[in-house]
C-alpha cells in the first residue's frame, strides 16, 4: 500500500507534470472533501490518503511517491444549470436567494449558475421553487465535473 500525506502538484496548474505514465484514481466530489481515505487506482494499487487538516484533493492533483505517480480524476455528476433569459437584476437576486436557501455549492460558468443534484427528479422541485421566475430562466440537467466556486464552498445538507 502507498501512503499519501501530500499533494505533489496539479496537472492543470503545472505543465511540468504533464505525462501519460500516471495511474488514475477516479473519485467523487464528496470523497475529495475527505482528508482520510483508502482507495484503489485503475491499476489496482492500494493507496491510503491521510492529508493535513485544511488540505483537500482536487481534480487533476498528482499524488504518489518516487516510483508511482497517480492522477486524481473527479467523477462527472448531475448538475442543474440555470441561465437568465435576459439581464434582469431583480430576477438574478431572487434566483440567488432561492438557491442560497437550499445550501448548495454553486459554480458560475458562461453566465450560468450550476449546482449539483442527486436525481433528475430534483428538476421538478426546483421548477416549483422557481415558479415566480420560471418564465425568466432556462433550467437544464447536465452531467459534468462540478468544481464549486471557492467563495461558495458550502457543505451540502
Amino acid at each position: 500500500m502507498i501512503n499519501i500525506n501530500s499533494i505533489l502538484g496539479n496537472i492543470f496548474k503545472e505543465t511540468s507534470l504533464e505525462s501519460t505514465n500516471f495511474e488514475k484514481l477516479t473519485i467523487s466530489r464528496i470523497d475529495l472533501e475527505k482528508r482520510i481515505l483508502r482507495k484503489k487506482t485503475d491499476l489496482g494499487t492500494d493507496i491510503g490518503i491521510n492529508l493535513d487538516s485544511g488540505i483537500k484533493l482536487q481534480h487533476g492533483d498528482i499524488i504518489g511517491n518516487s516510483e508511482t505517480k497517480i492522477i486524481v480524476e473527479q467523477i462527472p455528476e448531475k448538475i442543474i444549470s440555470v441561465k437568465l433569459k435576459e439581464n434582469n437584476e431583480n430576477i438574478a437576486i431572487l434566483l440567488g436567494h432561492i438557491i442560497g436557501n437550499r445550501h448548495r455549492p454553486i459554480a458560475i460558468k458562461d453566465k450560468m449558475i450550476l449546482f449539483p443534484i442527486q436525481e433528475d427528479s430534483e428538476l421538478e422541485i426546483f421548477q416549483k421553487l422557481f415558479k415566480e421566475i420560471i418564465d425568466y430562466i432556462e433550467l437544464k440537467i447536465e452531467e459534468e465535473i462540478f468544481l464549486p466556486h471557492t467563495s461558495a464552498d458550502v457543505h451540502e445538507h
